[in-house]
């Protein structure tokens, strides 16, 4: 429940869109959500008969949350998952760009780095059904292990930007990455 809210933090959750969302019953998310509200975690809002539950703007420990459900139950479930069955093809897979730097919007998308032999379009049917669960588009770069290193070699000014930026690794670590762009 809180995965769900903090994912996406500027978007306002309806009582049974929780309820749909985690499969919970709907007394449990209302003690649950009525609890993260006192605790200033989220904020609750009427809207006519209707009350949304929303991560709170102001909560003094929402960025580190938000980090830490995005490190670890959040995105990086969802996408493993969903690369799961092209995982032995794939050496390293990271989201970098806004959602690892925790600077993304609402509206912002999922930038994904695939290396491994693994065609693109391979990897995109993988992770379109887990844009529906993360609500958001998901943009997969893939390279093979060979072209990677070569454009690393070359200087790409793309691949040593991502590169330099902060990653939340799906597939593989630091060190694998570092070994592939040697």
């Amino acid at each position: 429940m809180l995965t769900l809210i903090l994912r996406d933090p500027q978007r306002r959750w309806h009582l049974r869109d929780v309820v749909r969302r985690t499969g919970c019953a709907i007394g449990s998310v209302r003690r649950e959500l009525t609890g993260l509200a006192a605790c200033g975690i989220v904020t609750s809002t009427r809207d006519g008969n209707r009350t949304y539950y929303q991560a709170a703007a102001n909560c003094p420990i929402g960025p580190e949350l938000r980090g830490i459900v995005r490190k670890t139950s959040g995105m990086a479930d969802v996408l493993a998952e969903a690369l799961k069955p092209l995982a032995r093809r794939i050496a390293v897979a990271f989201v970098y760009g806004s959602q690892a730097a925790g600077t993304a919007g609402a509206s912002s998308d999922v930038d994904l780095m695939v290396v491994g032999n693994v065609s693109f379009a391979r990897v995109v049917a993988a992770v379109g059904p887990a844009q529906d669960e993360l609500t958001r588009e998901v943009n997969p770069t893939v390279f093979s292990p060979t072209e990677f290193k070569t454009k690393m070699a070359s200087g790409h000014h793309f691949l040593h930007a991502v590169m330099k930026g902060p990653k939340i690794f799906i597939v593989g670590d630091a060190n694998d990455l570092a070994g592939l762009a040697k």
